[in-house]
């Protein structure tokens, strides 16, 4: 019977690194960060966008990039080695989550007028 189920559900696709970055991020960092990583955490700033270079020296060695001026002063976060193979998910993941706020900042504001408008025609 099992295997019924299972052929009928057919094959699975892979996750792409931007879900496999998610699940990184809700099950590690969000702890400290917001659920939306373009948000400030109880413990940790908004970190969406992150690059490649900031996310690996923070994750793995609670270090800075050369030039880098961090957004906060605290010294909260801790490493998490166990992230090492999760890293170009965790910046996948952060990316569209910039992009995803990035696109929304660029679409046209409906003033009261064209609300008013578009109510008017329902």
């Amino acid at each position: 019977m099992l295997a019924i189920a299972v052929s009928a559900c057919g094959p699975s696709k892979p996750m792409t690194p931007v879900q496999r970055g998610r699940i990184a991020y809700v099950t590690t960092c969000m702890a400290c960060h917001n659920r939306d990583p373009n948000l400030a955490g109880s413990k940790g700033p908004p970190i969406a966008g992150s690059s490649r270079e900031l996310v690996e020296d923070r994750i793995l060695y609670l270090k800075y990039p050369a030039g880098y001026k961090p957004k906060r002063t605290t010294h909260n976060m801790r490493a998490q080695p166990q992230l090492k193979n999760k890293i170009d998910d965790l910046v996948a993941f952060l990316a569209e989550a910039a992009n995803k706020t990035e696109a929304a900042k660029n679409q046209p504001v409906k003033t009261d007028a064209a609300k008013t408008e578009a109510a008017k025609k329902k």
